[in-house]
């Protein structure tokens, strides 16, 4: 894991400025890769990368080249096929480390850009290559490892998080990020920070003196296969794809690993197959809503570990908050509160971590499926059989309403906004044929974004690698090629996942019914909850977004150095 960050275009002549415009991005991201720092630039391009040392621990020259340097390559993440795929070209390429890296390097001389459908792994990447006179920065397909870029005066900045690039584009807020006004987060193109952007998932950029393209490479519903429709098949299908995807995504470490446990079936199953080193979870003193002890305890005696339990207070909260938005880049929810504070603590021991990011989006999880997949029985009755049109004029088409559903705006009949969501949600409703698989897709494109967000930028704030084995692209083409009624059935989420949960996790975590999401008392710390909800939803936003105003625009951090997490 590490940070990168470039420019393409022309600067003054001097080396040693080139150098310092990267060399200023970069320390503003020391976080990301405390271990080493290199920068290179020429006459119209540079990269440069802080260094994590994960599976290598010796020195290495950055950025990467070629054998003729005619290729310069930066990235951050890990491939977690790369020696197989050194094995295809290695008789005909002079490797100096055995780093995944330098994989890249010549697998992007064997290959070009198409050298991103043959990887499995994390990632963003840089390549300048200097026979082309072009520079391309690459998004892995699940938007694990954050890009971002802006241009500004004839030139482009690149850089793995949104601070390193203020230094030479002054944050000003843009009031017309729609994602924002709509979700609360920032998950697509445009940022809260006008004229910055997004590379997204499963997208390159390719720049070049004659502007800047964007390249598609990767969209979930081109991936998707025929699957059998028998259970037994597929539950031994499934399971077999688990496994493997995390026994590669543990293999390739020189530290121990730590999972979080948050006594749900994710994570849980994660660290019942892993069996890691170190397990941690969080608990508070405010009541049984936000204790999950029991199971997270029943999971560690399972596999015989010792359960790190972290007791965060509102003290803490209030210690850490302008910390975790510094971070952060964005106003964002603050479960990023709970993965700080466990972080912290697994900084101590180790320096990788495992986590369940994604079987919600993939195979049918948040409880608010329940209500299109309800609505979809209608359908089924006999005596609606000629009336769709009539349930459809009735109800809104699903696409409709699910966009409904998940607008969070303030102002929810903005047209603005309302016009964002049906974009959002068109495709993959237009795409799949069951409301659940499209569900999942639209969230895999907007709210998992930012559960990848807190999960980086909280790991990163430690130094730590964060490796998700169920955003494998291969466990992400079954869930999508996978029919609804194998994610909810009989009122069961993540159907066909818990079977196979089931052979490995507790009854007790597995068959639970009061899972709740991994939650922190904020509301109760603030009393939010005056108006008989869970909690005031437009305090909760103002308090997050004034936090982000304060550190960005106020304080201005990034004039200065980052500073170390901890």
């Amino acid at each position: 894991m590490c940070g990168i960050a470039g420019y393409f275009g022309r600067l003054p002549d001097e080396d040693n400025y080139r150098r310092s415009v990267v060399n200023r991005m970069l320390e503003l991201i020391r976080h990301r890769g405390p271990d080493d720092q290199g920068a290179w630039a020429c006459e119209e391009a540079g990269v440069g990368m802080v260094r994590l040392s994960i599976i290598d621990r010796d020195d290495h020259e950055i950025p990467y080249f070629n054998e003729d340097r005619s290729v310069a390559l930066v990235f951050n993440g890990e491939i977690y096929n790369h020696q197989a795929l050194r094995a295809q070209f290695k008789h005909a390429h002079r490797f100096a480390n055995n780093s995944d890296t330098e994989t890249l390097v010549h697998a992007y001389e064997e290959w070009g850009m198409g050298m991103l459908d043959k990887l499995n792994g994390m990632y963003a990447i840089a390549v300048y290559d200097a026979r082309l006179r072009k520079l391309f920065v690459a998004r892995d397909v699940a938007g694990e490892k954050p890009l971002y870029y802006a241009e500004r005066d004839g030139i482009l900045y690149f850089a793995s998080e949104v601070k390193s690039l203020l230094p030479y584009v002054p944050p000003k807020a843009n009031d017309s990020c729609l994602a924002y006004h709509a979700f609360e987060i920032c998950c697509d193109r445009e940022t809260l920070f006008e004229g910055i952007h997004s590379v997204l998932p499963g997208e390159y950029l390719e720049v070049s003196a004659g502007g800047v393209k964007r390249v598609t490479y990767w969209r979930v519903e081109d991936h998707r296969v025929e699957l059998p429709d028998d259970l037994d098949t597929l539950e031994r299908m499934l399971t077999d794809l688990v496994v493997d995807c995390v026994e590669v995504r543990t293999q390739n470490s020189s530290y121990d690993y730590a999972s979080l446990l948050s006594g749900g079936v994710d994570s849980s199953l994660l660290a019942c197959i892993a069996k890691p080193e170190y397990l941690f979870t969080v608990t508070y003193d405010v009541g049984d809503e936000f204790n999950e002890l029991r199971y997270a305890q029943e999971v560690a005696d399972h596999i015989g570990r010792e359960l790190h339990i972290v007791r965060p207070t509102r003290e803490d909260f209030e210690a850490y908050r302008e910390e975790i938005m510094w971070f952060l880049d964005y106003p964002c929810t603050w479960t990023s509160f709970n993965e700080y504070v466990l972080l912290k603590e697994v900084a101590k021991k180790t320096r990788v971590t495992i986590t369940g990011e994604g079987v919600d989006e993939l195979f049918g999880g948040y409880h608010r499926y329940h209500l299109l997949n309800h609505d979809q029985k209608i359908f089924e009755l006999e005596a609606m059989e000629n009336y769709s049109f009539l349930i459809n004029k009735y109800y809104g088409s699903p696409a409709e309403r699910y966009g409904r559903l998940i607008n969070r705006a303030e102002n929810p009949f903005d047209p603005r906004v309302q016009e964002y969501l049906r974009s959002c949600v068109e495709g993959p409703f237009a795409t799949f044929p069951g409301v659940i698989s499209a569900m999942g897709l639209v969230d895999y494109y907007t709210s998992m974004q930012v559960l990848l967000q807190m999960a980086d930028r909280m790991n990163m704030a430690f130094s730590i690698e964060n490796r998700a084995p169920f955003l494998d692209p291969r466990l992400i083409q079954f869930a999508y090629s996978l029919p609804d009624k194998y994610k909810i059935n009989d009122g069961v989420t993540k159907w066909l996942f818990k079977k196979v949960a089931g052979k490995f996790v507790p009854d007790a975590v597995v068959k639970r019914k009061n899972k709740m999401g991994f939650l922190s008392p904020i509301n109760v710390w603030y009393r939010m909850d005056n108006s008989g909800q869970l909690y005031d939803r437009s305090m909760y936003r103002q308090m997050v977004f004034e936090d982000w105003n304060n550190v960005f625009f106020q304080k201005r951090r990034f004039l200065v150095p980052s500073p170390d997490a901890g």
